[in-house]
């Protein structure tokens, strides 16, 4: 049976994972889990995320307003938004990878079907254009996009916003996306053209998977 970790541990744990992955620079980045109908769990500002410990985490409600609480991330907004606009989501994850950010500073498109794991996890990416990070504007334009059933939103020049029933399912869309996005990139370097499995196949892997239709 499965180990229940408390909630601060699972944030530890996805810091740790992400620092391995690569995906973390300086202190840019925040992650949140729901903590009840009313409060969420959120990473202090200017926290390393690779580095994490039980102290670097606030109680934030679920009602608020931007800097609301002033110790909580810059971005804590983004995370509030999504969490009134989804009770589905129970984690928020929020960071730069480098091919993913990459992307967010182009105009390239990204398919999901080039590869079972890309249809299976990204399902539709979303797309914001570039809004000034930490201000509700940026976090209900976010919120909006991701709509019913979106799970991931590229913010322009920024990064991604990923999320899930659980932290590793959230992790997983960040981790995904970014092998995406090093796949497209560095197939656009090679002069190669990348050949998707078509909607079809799409549609039939993810009824084979009992994943439900994405738009």
């Amino acid at each position: 049976m499965p180990v229940e970790l408390v909630p601060h541990q699972s944030l530890i744990m996805l810091g740790r994972l992400a620092g391995s992955r690569g995906y973390l620079w300086g202190t840019g980045g925040n992650l949140s889990i729901r903590r009840s109908e009313s409060h969420f769990l959120i990473t202090m500002r200017g926290t390393a995320l690779d580095q994490l410990d039980s102290q670097d985490f606030v109680l934030a409600p679920l009602q608020g307003g931007p800097g609301e609480p002033p110790e909580a991330s810059t971005e804590i907004q983004l995370h509030r938004r999504i969490y009134q606009a989804r009770p589905d989501v129970r984690c928020v994850i929020h960071l730069s990878p480098p091919y993913t950010t990459l992307v967010a500073c182009t105009d390239l498109e990204l398919s999901t079907e080039f590869v079972p794991e890309t249809a299976l996890y990204l399902g539709e990416i979303a797309r914001v254009p570039y809004i000034l990070p930490g201000t509700d504007e940026l976090a209900q334009a976010v919120a909006s996009a991701l709509g019913e059933e979106r799970s991931v939103v590229l913010m322009e020049n920024h990064g991604v916003v990923a999320v899930g029933e659980t932290p590793l399912e959230a992790f997983r869309r960040i981790e995904v996306l970014e092998f995406l996005c090093r796949m497209v990139v560095t197939a656009r370097s090679a002069g190669l053209t990348l050949r998707g499995i078509g909607a079809d196949a799409v549609a039939a892997l993810r009824r084979s998977y009992g994943v439900k239709p994405r738009r």
